[in-house]
């Protein structure tokens, strides 16, 4: 049974880190960061650790013999698990680089990364002198890299709750960690040699579950880079099919006032584009870039959404739609009875910070 589960684990950590993979390969050049390539290596990293355990405690020679290649002593297994430890340090070092690219979580930018390399050097040397050193260090490697997860978990749990999106991911982050440690620690041979193999079963079932958890909250994450949106954001118009614009709002703290049916009017050739788009049945979002300008638009049945921004993020377009849609949800009767009163829309500035919340 034992067995079959760890199969199970190794397998679907593998299909986790090829979707990660897939979906950074499926992004847009221009919106293309690091962080899925952070989490692909984390899930392949886990699965090769599980897969080298696998492969040492149940396939391979574990008679030690002296000498052994180039050591005074040693056995086939622990070569296999030497290969498992060095295979998620190096995932670990690849996620936490990811990470690092876009955010300082201590002292300074790379600080872990860096970490992680002299961790690897040390890994290595160790292991050219003592083929069994593995013993002791696969508990010694795990607790810099729960620091880095809990650092990172409690920074988006912060940004999170400032940004009101995926509310208590520290506290879940949290107990996914502590789940997998304690199943990790279950497997680990001094523990399940002692207390009988019930415990690896138990051990791998909690890694399983574990890593499900971990998953669906990664799959959901924002790239820490988006929550500093507020100083990308310009302005936001919210128009009508034929161009008029209902109601604008501008996040630059120092502006020139310009008239709103000029913007109106220069924002109307937008439709334009959008009439061809809105021929299918499903809602498009169009991006137009001009210079250092990023036009993000959402086209609806009654209305349309404008964002303008310096950058282009995944942020604006999930925000741009929600606004558009919960607007034209509540002032459905009045579009499609509308007098040209565009004071009857002022309100729409609540929804605008409920949802782009500074």
């Amino acid at each position: 049974m034992s067995l079959i589960l760890e199969w199970i684990f190794i397998i679907l950590c593998l299909e986790l880190g090829l979707y990660f993979q897939i979906k950074h390969k499926k992004q847009p050049v221009q919106i293309k960061n690091s962080q899925n390539v952070g989490f692909s290596a984390l899930f392949y990293g886990i699965s090769l650790l599980r897969f080298f355990i696998l492969i040492g405690d149940y396939y391979a020679i574990g008679t030690i013999t002296s000498p052994f290649l180039i050591w005074s002593s040693g056995s086939f297994r622990f070569v296999f698990l030497n290969f498992g430890y060095l295979s998620i340090n190096f995932g670990f070092l690849l996620f936490t680089f990811c990470m690092e690219k876009y955010k300082k979580f201590f002292f300074k930018k790379y600080f872990f990364t860096f970490c992680f390399l002299i961790q690897i050097f040390i890994l290595i040397s160790m292991v050219l002198i003592d083929l069994f050193s593995i013993l002791y260090l696969s508990v010694l490697l795990l607790p810099l890299f729960i620091i880095f997860l809990l650092i990172y978990a409690k920074d988006f749990d912060k940004q999170g709750k400032k940004q009101k999106i995926l509310p208590n991911i520290g506290l879940k982050m949290g107990f996914s960690i502590l789940l997998m440690l304690s199943g990790h620690i279950l497997t680990i041979d001094f523990v399940w040699y002692y207390y009988g193999f019930i415990t690896r079963l138990t051990g791998i079932s909690m890694q399983l579950i574990a890593i499900g958890l971990i998953f669906k909250m990664f799959r959901n994450f924002f790239p820490f880079f988006e929550f500093n949106w507020h100083d990308k954001i310009e302005n936001i118009y919210i128009l009508n099919r034929n161009g008029i614009n209902l109601y604008s709002k501008s996040f630059l703290e120092e502006r020139k006032t310009i008239d709103e049916q000029v913007i109106s009017g220069a924002l109307s050739s937008i439709n334009i584009m959008l009439n061809e788009l809105m021929n299918t049945k499903e809602n498009k979002i169009l991006i137009i870039k001009k210079k250092n300008k990023i036009v993000t638009i959402f086209a609806s049945v009654y209305i349309i959404g404008v964002l303008v921004s310096t950058e282009e993020l995944e942020f604006f377009k999930h925000n741009i739609k929600r606004l558009v849609l919960k607007i034209e949800t509540l002032y459905r009767n009045l579009l499609i009875n509308w007098n040209g009163d565009r004071t009857q829309f002022y309100p729409v500035k609540d929804i605008v910070t409920d949802i782009f919340s500074m």
